[in-house]
């Protein structure tokens, strides 16, 4: 491996670990220290934490998309020539960027109007029928990616 490939590997690695790290934190731990809030101060909560961590998601796949492909082809300079896990990793990857994308532009846009207007049961039922469903989707892919991108190599395809 050169330097070059090291390099976008890592930056592709950190990366990913902020992502999925910060989407971890906001389920698994900060989601359930909420609930102890009331619903204005749950959702105003959220409307801040999403406004200040989606910002840093779009920096994050503009990166995972640079590094990931730059590292693609200093290691295996065409598409036919990479291993079947990092066309998966590659797919994967992408579905968990379109579900953002939508997350970002239609439910969550929605969500910060609602808890703005003071429409707290709209929003709150927004959050758990449209919102957490994805979050927790990308949850778990990215995690399968992580898982991928380990043991990928040792796959021998």
């Amino acid at each position: 491996m050169n330097v070059a490939s090291m390099l976008a590997t890592s930056i592709h690695t950190v990366v990913a670990v902020l992502w999925v790290g910060g989407i971890f934190l906001a389920y698994r731990v900060l989601r359930p220290a909420a609930m102890e809030l009331q619903p204005p101060q749950r959702l105003s909560l959220w409307v801040g934490v999403f406004s200040r961590f989606f910002p840093w998601v779009w920096a994050f796949i503009v990166l995972l998309v640079i590094s990931g492909y730059w590292d693609w082809s200093v290691r295996f300079g065409d598409y036919e020539r990479a291993p079947l896990y990092l066309h998966a990793m590659q797919l994967i990857g992408w579905l968990m960027i379109f579900l953002f994308a939508w997350l970002y532009f239609v439910p969550f846009a929605k969500f910060k109007g609602l808890v703005a207007d003071s429409q707290f049961p709209e929003a709150g039922k927004l959050m758990n029928d449209k919102m957490r469903p994805v979050i927790a989707i990308n949850l778990s892919l990215g995690v399968l990616e992580a898982v991928i991108g380990v043991s990928g190599p040792f796959w021998g395809i």
